[in-house]
């Protein structure tokens, strides 16, 4: 029986991977969910997908996303706290907007009779640092909102996956070297340890088969933990190794100071993960949570990517 699978944030890394991995594959119907659906993002994909269906969906607006939803078999929920939107919200002092969006994916969904929710969470850095770092909003909101998928669990079957330290960070975060001056020494700056170690996932390429995977098999993992997509802890440092080796390009791992952002809810994440890691001290087993798949290593990504670093800007005239 083909299955209805409507996808929220269809044009960002997640629900673009979902989207294009359950597209090509048999026995299912791809719905984007987007603000836009007209946008340029989402007739890109569509030139891509010729057979999913498009439709509109605002996060903040429960009855839009009902509307969305109506006839799907499941929805993959997603939300974006560094959207302007969410920013701007929690700015004017509402700490609790990535969760309401979150809530509203769920409640949306009971009301549209959905029989599946996969939620993209994350885990609570209060929680895992003891209440030392409660200021991690992006991963207390989609922490408290698998809470809430959880707790309506007589209405609505939850599965919950995890995504890794976006390796992708990595392109945002890179400069020209200020030291070397020779145009070509790509910095990866960030405010961690050169030796801390992540969960690094090539988000485009491994959400999708992951979700796929859970999809097959959604008895294996109700009511369990967490599906963490990722191919295992790295120190943070092996990205600029692999970068060197897939591009010929020489570059290094920066540390920078933990303020350097201008951010009090990216400087508490940084000092978390040097402190206690993504998942805390006990980080999850991720080697068998998706049998045959082989995830993405950094030195594939880079290469599949292409992307040969920052350009040095032209002299001015």
């Amino acid at each position: 029986m083909t299955k209805t699978v409507a996808v929220i944030g269809a044009t960002g890394l997640q629900g673009s991977s979902v989207l294009k991995t359950l597209h090509a594959t048999p026995g299912y119907r791809v719905r984007g969910v987007t603000r836009r659906p007209g946008g340029e993002a989402a007739q890109a994909l569509a030139a891509q997908c010729p057979d999913a269906e498009w439709v509109q969906g605002d996060l903040n607006d429960a009855g839009s996303l009902a509307a969305a939803f109506r006839g799907a078999d499941v929805v993959f929920g997603v939300t974006d706290f560094f959207q302007p939107d969410v920013l701007a919200r929690v700015a004017a002092g509402d700490q609790d907007a990535e969760f309401a969006q979150g809530r509203n994916i769920v409640d949306a969904a009971i009301a549209a009779r959905v029989a599946l929710v996969v939620w993209s969470g994350l885990p609570s850095a209060a929680r895992l640092s003891g209440g030392k770092y409660p200021g991690v909003l992006h991963f207390e909101g989609k922490h408290r909102v698998a809470e809430y998928l959880r707790s309506k669990s007589g209405q609505i079957d939850g599965l919950v996956v995890h995504v890794g330290f976006y390796m992708e960070n990595y392109t945002r975060f890179a400069r020209l070297s200020p030291e070397t001056g020779d145009g070509r020494t790509v910095e990866f700056a960030f405010p961690l340890r050169p030796d801390t170690r992540l969960p690094l996932t090539d988000t485009a390429s491994d959400v999708g088969p992951v979700v796929r995977h859970m999809l097959a098999h959604p008895d294996q993992f109700r009511g369990a933990p967490a599906v963490v997509v990722s191919g295992g802890d790295r120190a943070a440092r092996e990205m600029a190794a692999a970068f060197t080796e897939a591009t010929g390009r020489p570059a290094r791992f920066v540390q920078i100071p933990y303020d350097a952002l201008g951010s009090d809810e990216l400087a508490q994440m940084f000092r978390f993960l040097d402190e206690f890691g993504y998942f805390g001290h006990d980080a999850p087993d991720t080697s068998n949570a998706v049998d045959g798949y082989s995830f993405t290593t950094p030195l594939e990504f880079w290469k599949r990517r292409g992307w040969t670093g920052p350009v040095q800007p032209p002299a001015a005239s």
